[in-house]
């Protein structure tokens, strides 16, 4: 049974209760510095895991933006190639046909023109132009 002991030891009559009184209070004050040591060192735990959490989260975080950001570059540049690529397929094509048919625009006559290297370039050049400007159009989103 645990009493309540004055904090004067003055006012304990016999060497037994003063006795007692050093013992309880020597138990009491182990027993709070237990207690405020494990606080402390629960406290500090806590502390350094709430840092490491904010640092992963912000690492993570940054790390998610440059995956998204790369991802989406990588994408962009995917179907530019595939936009470009049909572009000169339709070049490729449009030549066939002339050249299967033997029909040039403009006549026969225009044959050495239309298959100059400058003109299969210009007209590379402005399908690719023509097909990057309806993919803008079909996509708004994109830069």
């Amino acid at each position: 049974m645990r009493r309540s002991y004055p904090r004067d030891p003055l006012r304990i009559a016999a060497p037994s209760e003063k006795n007692e009184a050093i013992k309880y209070w020597v138990a009491k004050y182990d027993e709070e510095r237990r207690m405020r040591v494990a606080n402390q060192s629960t406290l500090k735990a806590r502390a350094t895991e709430a840092r490491e959490a904010k640092q992963e989260a912000k690492s993570a975080k940054g790390q998610l933006v440059t995956l998204t950001k790369a991802q989406k570059a990588k994408e962009e540049a995917s179907k530019a190639g595939y936009w470009s690529g049909g572009a000169a397929i339709a070049v490729a094509l449009f030549y066939e046909l002339c050249k299967a048919s033997n029909a040039w625009i403009g006549g026969v006559q225009y044959r050495e023109f239309w298959t100059h290297e400058a003109m299969i370039s210009t007209l590379t050049f402005l399908m690719t132009t023509l097909f990057g400007w309806a993919y803008k159009c079909a996509h708004p989103d994109s830069k």
